[in-house]
């Protein structure tokens, strides 16, 4: 039984700026020698100002000095550090102190070079001076992000040890006399290490990256942060192999606000390895001054007004192939742009580059687009011919009443189309639309929709031809109907409280009158809009599941989508056949695709399409997984195309073999050439603050083999 409960409020007015605020004191007992000028607490005792709290057992204030004595056990917390120690002092003016046997817990950091990154750090000392607020010296130091202590014994499974060790307010560590051990086995000793370990960037060398390759032989990586400031840092990236030669590589990253931000990246090497047409698709390269520059830049140059550029210029189609690991590879490269832009990069196979810029700005019901685009072929010889709207201008005004049950939509759009070699010239669209939704009948949705097309041109044939103007104009009539139809069923199980479905039949049709384009130049498909009389009609039908989550909320997800459309023409059912030969094809082919997705652990995608007039079946796509929360998955793509002559099964498996052991395997497979083209092997441990993998990637052309192994919060080693 508590003998005395007591709250006493201490005011001070100390130098120190930090520490200005009041302190209270909550013990189960608390004494005042006023001759000693002393205040004893004990008991559950708790000292709180704003920004720190301490918990001890007991606790002695000296009121002259400052100092508090404090008896174990003992937990300091602030705004983002934890100590735990069994006794020590405090100054609670300017918060300098001495601990013993401590264990001291660093709050998450976001840190790149030889740093912790979003964990926890744990150091255990057996002595600690704080000398201010996240400023310690610390000594007879264990550093790690595992769990150092479990069952009384104090051996993680990676750890730094120190004699000395010194950490500032940045975050800054630096440490005399360390060395990296595994478990206690010591596998490297250092006299200097300077180690981030919380939210401050520092410069400083990464962990390097092993390769070995059948066409790299030994390669070598080692990497350089350099933070510039809070807002600016590059990373260069030394990389050689044996049989190709240097590789240089540079990445910098630059954050001015929330919204305007970016991220280059580029490598070069001058290859030693002549090409042997690598991949077996016919194309060869005849440079060995090989390139990849990449990019992504946003901007915010006035309010609502975001300027954005990409940037992608790649000296061969398989440059990507060739070089595809690493932190400048194409795999984590399109990660980390599609992670920070919302936007990655062009697919590996593309035959060209996009590079990019362009702005907009949404105003009420309108929006306004101004870009400039060009593309970097990919293939040798090919440059001149490709077409590029270096400047196209959009101006839009979205769909909103106009007169009376009327509504009006315009769109603009203006492009400068230039390529080195062939025709080019300027193209200007006007389309105004006037469109009614009239509402008979809740369920139904109707809408009628008249559009002019009014195309201008004025092209430079580059022959002997003056330039020309031209111009085009060509009316739309378009009427698309859709019924609602939807039944909610009672259901319990599974944490599901109920589905809706609902069943859409759709019929749309557009027509479009003849009208003679041939004198016209052909930039694009736009160029040559041919007469349409067209019916299109299908059935959407999707299963949503209402289900309640362990906190109590409603959230809603579809369970299953299915969308079968077929389209008729009718210019075709009516036209004149040519010959005894020919015949009249009106319908288009029956495509079907659906999707299934149970309880976020099986997915189904499947979609196929049939032809009428003589080849039946012509494509067929599946691909299934099934996974769990653990991260387990099996799956598999089946692809195949009759006109296509494609053929092909991709196989991926990820299974934990044994408490952290992981096994995964995928593979793709030509059925067609009955050849593997690629596949892949991995096996990887994971535990709570380490983890490591061992991958073997194979294709025709090469093998590769790479060694990674990843301490959790100071980064990863090999790939």
């Amino acid at each position: 039984m508590k003998k005395f409960l007591a709250c006493l409020i201490l005011l001070f007015w100390p130098i120190s700026g930090w520490a200005a605020n009041k302190w209270h004191i909550t013990a189960d007992t608390l004494i005042f020698l006023k001759e000693k000028k002393q205040l004893i607490a004990q008991g559950n005792v708790i000292v709180k100002d704003s920004r720190i709290t301490v918990y001890c057992s007991r606790l002695i204030y000296e009121l002259p000095s400052k100092i508090a004595t404090l008896f174990g056990p003992i937990t300091i917390k602030t705004d983002s550090d934890t100590i735990k120690s069994s006794y020590g002092w405090l100054n609670l003016e300017s918060y300098k102190g001495e601990f013993k046997d401590v264990h001291l817990y660093l709050a998450p950091g976001r840190v790149k070079a030889l740093a912790f990154e979003m964990t926890k750090v744990q150091i255990l000392a057996k002595k600690i001076k704080v000398l201010g607020q996240e400023n310690y010296l610390a000594q007879k130091t264990i550093i790690t992000t595992c769990d150092i202590c479990e069952h009384k014994k104090c051996s993680p499974d990676w750890s730094f040890r120190a004699r000395k060790l010194k950490v500032s307010p940045t975050g800054r560590a630096s440490a005399r006399d360390i060395t990296f051990n595994v478990k206690k086995l010591p596998l490297f000793y250092s006299p200097y290490l300077s180690i981030g370990v919380k939210t401050k960037r520092h410069s400083g060398f990464l962990l390097p990256r092993l390769v070995q390759g059948s066409r790299e032989g030994f390669g070598l990586e080692i990497p350089y942060f350099w933070a510039i400031n809070d807002s600016l840092d590059l990373t260069f990236y030394s990389f050689y192999t044996g049989k190709r030669g240097f590789m240089a590589g540079l990445e910098g990253n630059y954050a001015l606000t929330s919204k305007s931000f970016g991220t280059f990246r580029a490598r070069y090497i001058k290859d030693r390895l002549k090409d042997d047409d690598y991949n077996s698709d016919g194309i060869i390269r005849d440079n060995e001054n090989r390139y990849w520059i990449t990019g992504k830049f946003d901007q915010e140059i006035a309010r609502g007004w975001p300027l954005r550029l990409d940037i992608d210029i790649l000296s061969d189609k398989d440059f990507l192939y060739e070089f595809l690991g690493g932190p400048l590879g194409f795999d984590q490269s399109h990660s980390s742009y599609l992670n920070r832009f919302g936007r990655g990069l062009d697919e590996k196979n593309s035959f060209y580059r996009t590079n990019r810029l362009w702005l907009t700005h949404p105003f009420g019901h309108y929006f306004f687009q101004a870009s400039s685009t060009y593309y970097d072929s990919s293939l040798p010889d090919r440059q001149e011919k490709i077409l590029n709207p270096l400047l196209r201008v959009d101006f839009s005004r979205l769909t909103a009443p106009f007169l009376g049950p009327l509504n009006f939509s315009l769109r603009e759009n203006y492009v400068y189309w230039w390529r080195e070699e062939d025709f080019r010239g300027h193209r200007l669209d006007l389309t105004p639309e006037i469109s009614l939704s009239p509402s008979f009948w809740k369920p139904l949705d109707l809408r009628i929709a008249y559009r002019l097309i009014h195309t201008s041109y004025l092209v430079d044939w580059q022959d002997e031809r003056q330039e020309e103007y031209l111009e085009r104009t060509i009316q739309e009539l378009e009427v698309q109907t859709g019924l609602n139809i939807s039944r909610i069923y009672s259901f319990n199980r599974f944490g599901v409280i109920g589905f809706k479905h609902v069943l859409r039949p759709q019929i749309a049709y557009l027509y479009r009158p003849h009208t003679k384009q041939d004198d016209l130049p052909t930039f694009t498909a736009e160029d040559r809009l041919p007469k349409m009389n067209v019916l299109n009609y299908g059935l959407l039908q999707f299963v949503t599941a209402k289900e309640k989550t362990s906190e109590g909320n409603i959230r809603y997800s579809d369970w299953v989508r299915i969308w079968i459309h077929q389209s008729f023409d009718f210019e075709e059912a009516t036209r004149e056949l040519e010959g005894p030969d020919d015949k009249r094809r009106p319908f288009s082919n029956l495509f079907a695709e659906g999707e299934i997705n149970l309880l976020k652990q099986i997915y189904i995608r499947a979609s196929t399409s049939y032809n009428f007039y003589g080849l039946g079946w012509a494509t067929a796509n599946l691909s299934a997984d099934l996974r769990n929360q653990k991260g387990e998955n099996i799956g598999f793509d089946y692809r195949w195309d009759k006109v296509r002559q494609i053929k092909q099964i991709n196989l991926r498996l990820r299974k934990n073999v044994y408490r952290g052991f992981w096994f995964a395997y995928s593979a793709n497979y030509s059925l067609k050439e009955k050849e593997l083209s690629s596949s892949s092997m991995a096996f990887e441990y994971r535990s709570k603050c380490w983890w490591a993998v061992v991958r073997v990637y194979y294709n025709p052309d090469e093998t590769r083999y790479s060694f990674y192994i990843n301490l959790v919060g100071i980064g990863g080693w090999g790939r």
